[in-house]
């Protein structure tokens, strides 16, 4: 039943980012402000339903659904930010910190990994036609 939840939860999620996307793109913008917009939404809403969801929703595989699969699809990134300040609240400052920065630094540095590891798959493979 947990496992039904979160899926049901994660397609709702992620079908709400594809439509909030489309509504908020803007094809000749540079800044990346439909996902921001996402990523901020998602970020007040999990760290509002930490606190009051489970006083609302008293069944714990609905808030599993809510907080794992609806927000967990429609944002990481609120997670990501309602980890850290959890961290803060436990007055673990340095464990916060390094998360943050190993999160941000890697995170940047595996996208650019992999974009260069693709990069190089294609002109292998180009290379063998």
């Amino acid at each position: 039943m947990k496992i039904a939840a979160i899926a049901a939860g994660g397609m709702i999620g992620a079908v709400l980012r594809f439509w909030i996307g489309i509504l908020l793109y803007q094809p000749h913008a540079q800044f990346p402000f439909p996902t921001l917009v996402i990523n901020l939404i998602g970020s007040f809403i999990l760290g509002w339903f930490v606190v009051h969801g489970p006083q609302l929703v008293k069944n714990n595989t609905l808030v599993l659904g809510i907080q794992t699969g609806f927000l967990g699809s429609f944002t990481t990134f609120s997670t990501f930010n309602a980890e850290i300040v959890l961290l803060l609240d436990q007055g673990l400052y340095s464990t916060a910190i390094q998360y943050f920065l190993i999160s941000a630094a890697m995170g940047i540095g595996l996208v650019l990994l992999g974009m260069k590891s693709g990069s190089a798959l294609l002109r292998k493979e180009g290379a063998e036609q």
